[in-house]
């Protein structure tokens, strides 16, 4: 629509006229495919945030490329023009694979993090429904509640307690309370004072509202500054960071042996160019300027595993951090329980209910004492679900596929069900003289919700549903057997304890109260201060989930503490604690109103035993958060409300419920639980540790083949003897033929004690001591099959290019062997898990193919100075190769005997 209409200052009957719409019904399904099609996608246009130019001269940054061209203008000098032409396409070859697997890494985070598709909550064609944002056009009627973020900009004409956080649009840090009048002023106002507006990407942070759309995709006032979405900064992970500095180091040290090595060489009489040559390509061997981007990449597979396990990864650093992960905050309701609620008893004074059927489908029978009710001849019942279905904000769907469901809150949708069961109808009571007048929303503060209805065009009533303690404390009065009487402090006593037995079943309680003959000029959050009636309890069925005491339980086994932290009462979070197992669920839960009154270290040593926390409030997260990084643990913290923003921004990970999250909670997270099953967050654990580990054997893997190749030439040039490989060799080895092995570890699979294994401190360092001396332990090993070999065919009569021939094949294949002792790193790595990385096999045949090429084919023999191998020769090669192998292999299984035998 045009952006010269003053939308806040229409009326509603004004808006309805403007737009072509209807405020009530919304617009028809074939008037809004029209309009998608006049008005184009709801979306603001972007550039891509990958600039493959950028990606491809990145490549060229490092200090392999200055040492590469160092080697090429070294050789043009020289004459040696095979040579110099060689390296540079070296440096093309290693800049064109490295701009591929930086480039297919980022577009992969990208398309991951475009995995969650915003929706909205419409009226159209009468019926509520929720559609993709994308889908959202001109005149249709948007439902707003707490946490959501708003999809286009829109004029509100209905507005309970509303407001919104517009400081992306306006800089204003508080909330703006929002309302419907008109804005009637004789100039143009801006956006910060548009109070009857809401706008595209700013967020609900209080109440609920509906409003009409205006405008949609660039005409929004987000479109009209949309290039300030496109400024990005690249985020180097806290590993990435790390291998840098550890990098740095080596190159340091690579240096200094190397200018050991040459000077030595040069002594010993060797041509100082070929000596130069040869520095510079065991330099390029040693310097690991490439582990950055391999651990880029290896992160970003673990995205995508970690996608298909239904958490969605937002950054490559929460990859990371997940596999250090001590301590996971977990809410209850749907995350450790089914979150298919259904109300399962009713409570009404001197009355105990009980309602088969389970989840969302409106089948089912009341009884009472094993009888059967007859619906239509109780009053005392009718009112009860009418309460609580039209204090609700939920909708009851049905799909031939899907089956039954709701479009709303899950607790609101039991309410609804059990009312539907009855043949109350929430949406045909509404049209039908139950109009809703006016409304106090859900706040997790003052943990209940009213509303003012018409009852049957005849007189004026609030409805109101809550936590048992605060609606009983609300109320005055008592309905029993249909009459009215002072809720005294004796039978407030009295129902509270009725309460807590139905808590201790694992029931989650809601009480329900209302007030009759309000006037329909009545402001609610007055009149709830007063006259209210209780009317019951109903005792909500959530059943944990069939898979969580296994997930605990493999927690646990990995050294990692599960908290429950739920604003649901005492007695029901100690029940379902016990139900599936945690650790320390004998202990008494702790209540928010407790956790106010202790210090933080108070705290932290209550954390170290307390495992349970019940009825906590927002703030009660954050103290919590605090108290945990006291102790030193690295949180995982899950959260689906607005009001958990905080929370999930200051722990460790913060983790967001993807089904029933709200988007403000889903933008404040770092992971995104697709099915909202705690055990997905147990899987994200185990994949952060995989991850972690398959980084580490890269590692490992490359510094130890580089270490053999240093050896190799150092210790030939000790011994007099003309070196075993040439410049290019090398080149080669590392730059062609290690590479694919190297990054096949990216996929390898998960060793056996993974989940056994205590949690990773990250302050330790990526390589420790015993690895450093078991990787250059292994290096000298190597060396060992590759320099034997040469020696062999050097003083056997054969020449120096056969001897030089087979050296070089036989370091190859020495070095692709390696492989299997690092792929394990407490065992053998011939185990029945080497078929499972389908890509460490390919890698294997395409690097014995590229060998094969280099020494037959008769162009790379001379760029390379090989020669065909013959048969009998193939023999020495491979001895030489798979002797030092074995020799690995056989200290594996002392290792693992000695291991078996201490615990034993």
């Amino acid at each position: 629509m045009s952006d010269e209409i003053a939308y806040y200052s229409n009326t509603a009957e004004e808006l309805e006229k403007e737009l072509s719409t209807d405020l009530k019904e919304g617009l028809s399904h074939k008037t809004a495919t029209d309009r998608l099609k006049e008005y184009g996608p709801n979306k603001i246009e972007q550039k891509s945030t990958i600039s493959p130019w950028k990606i491809f001269f990145r490549q060229f940054q490092n200090i392999i490329v200055l040492l590469l061209i160092l080697a090429s203008v070294l050789s043009f000098s020289i004459g040696d023009i095979i040579e110099g032409v060689a390296v540079v396409i070296v440096i093309l070859l290693n800049a064109l694979f490295g701009f591929i697997t930086e480039y297919r890494a980022e577009k992969s985070v990208e398309a991951l993090q475009k995995m969650i598709t915003p929706t909205a909550k419409v009226h159209r064609g009468g019926e509520l429904s929720q559609i993709e944002a994308i889908n959202l056009v001109p005149g249709d009627i948007i439902i707003l509640e707490e946490g959501d973020r708003i999809s286009a900009d829109g004029r509100l004409f209905e507005a309970d307690n509303l407001a919104a956080d517009e400081a992306m649009l306006t800089g204003e840090s508080e909330p703006v309370n929002k309302h419907t009048r008109a804005i009637t002023l004789d100039k143009k106002i801006g956006i910060a004072d548009r109070k009857n507006m809401v706008f595209m990407g700013t967020a609900i942070t209080r109440g609920n509202g509906k409003a009409v759309v205006t405008d949609t995709g660039q005409k929004t006032q987000m479109g009209h500054i949309s290039t300030m979405l496109q400024e990005t900064e690249d985020e180097s992970t806290p590993l990435e960071e790390r291998l840098q500095k550890m990098g740095h180091f080596l190159i340091i040290l690579t240096f200094i042996v190397t200018a050991i090595i040459a000077i030595t060489g040069i002594i010993s009489g060797i041509p100082i160019i070929e000596m130069l040559k040869t520095a510079i390509a065991l330099a390029i061997a040693a310097v690991p300027e490439g582990l950055p981007a391999v651990a880029t990449i290896t992160l970003a597979i673990g995205m995508k595993r970690m996608a298909r396990k239904n958490a969605l990864v937002k950054s490559l650093p929460a990859v990371e951090t997940l596999g250090s992960t001590t301590v996971i905050c977990t809410d209850k309701t749907g995350t450790l329980t089914e979150n298919q609620m259904t109300v399962q008893e009713i409570f009404i004074p001197e009355r105990e209910i009980s309602i088969t059927g389970t989840g969302y489908a409106p089948e089912g029978t009341f009884q009472e004492e094993g009888a059967e009710i007859s619906l239509s001849q109780d009053d005392e019942l009718s009112l009860f679900l009418k309460a609580g279905s039209l204090c609700s904000n939920a909708v009851i769907t049905h799909d031939a596929e899907k089956g039954w469901g709701i479009i709303g809150d899950p607790t609101d949708g039991a309410l609804v069900t059990a009312a539907k069961k009855a043949g109350l109808n929430k949406e045909e009571m509404e049209k039908s003289g139950y109009e809703r007048l006016d409304e106090f929303p859900f706040d997790s503060e003052t943990r209940f919700m009213a509303v003012m209805n018409n009852v049957a065009n005849s007189y004026v009533a609030i409805f109101l549903k809550g936590a048992p303690d605060v609606v009983i404390d609300m109320c005055e009065k008592v309905s029993i057997n249909g009459s009215e009487t002072d809720l005294t402090q004796e039978l407030k006593k009295k129902y509270l304890q009725k309460n807590s037995q139905l808590a201790q079943k694992g029931l989650r309680v809601l009480a329900i109260a209302y007030k009759k003959g309000v006037s329909r000029e009545a402001e609610i959050d007055k009149e709830i201060e007063q006259d209210l009636v209780f009317l019951g309890f109903a005792g909500i069925l959530d059943p944990p989930r069939p898979d969580v005491a296994q997930a605990i339980e493999e927690a646990q086994s990995a050294g990692i503490r599960t908290i429950m932290i739920t604003g649901d009462q005492r007695d029901t979070a100690m029940a379902i604690a016990r139900r599936i197992g945690m650790r320390g669920a004998q202990e008494e839960a702790i209540t928010g109103a407790e956790l106010d009154e202790f210090s933080i270290e108070e705290l932290a040593e209550r954390l170290r035993h307390n495992p349970i926390f019940a009825r906590v409030s927002p703030k009660n997260k954050l103290d919590i958060i605090d108290a945990l990084n006291k102790n030193n643990e690295i949180t995982a913290m899950t959260g689906d409300g607005v009001n958990d923003a905080p929370a999930l921004k200051k722990a460790d990970i913060g983790i967001s419920m993807g089904q029933r999250g709200t988007t403000v909670a889903k933008e404040a997270s770092d992971m995104i639980l697709l099915d909202d099953r705690f055990p997905t967050i147990v899987e994200a654990v185990r994949q952060g540790r995989v991850i972690f580990d398959n980084i580490q054997k890269f590692i490992h893997y490359l510094f130890s083949c580089n270490l053999s190749e240093i050896f190799l030439i150092f210790i030939s040039i000790l011994l007099g003897i003309p070196t075993p490989l040439i410049a290019l060799q090398i080149l080669w080895l590392n730059l062609v033929t290690d590479i694919f092995p190297a990054l096949a570890m990216a996929w390898e699979t998960p060793e056996a004690e993974i989940m056994t294994n205590p949690p990773r401190d990250p302050g330790k360092p990526i390589i420790t001591n015993q690895q450093k001396i078991r990787i250059a332990f292994q290096g000298a090993v190597l060396t060992v099959g590759p320099l034997s070999v040469y020696l062999f065919t050097l003083n056997n009569g054969f020449s120096l290019l056969e001897s030089r021939t087979v050296g070089f094949m036989t370091l190859a294949l020495v070095q692709l062997f390696h492989v299997f002792n690092v792929r394990r790193q407490n065992g053998l790595g011939f185990d029945i898990t080497v078929f499972q990385n389908h890509y460490l096999w390919g890698a294997i045949a395409l690097t014995i193919t590229l060998q094969l090429l280099a020494v037959y084919l008769p162009f790379m023999q001379e760029i390379l100075q090989t020669t065909a191998i013959s048969p009998g020769m193939w023999f020495i090669v491979l001895s030489g190769a798979l002797g030092p192998i074995l020799v690995i292999q056989l200290i594996a299984v002392i290792r693992k005997l000695i291991g078996k035998s201490y615990q034993d």
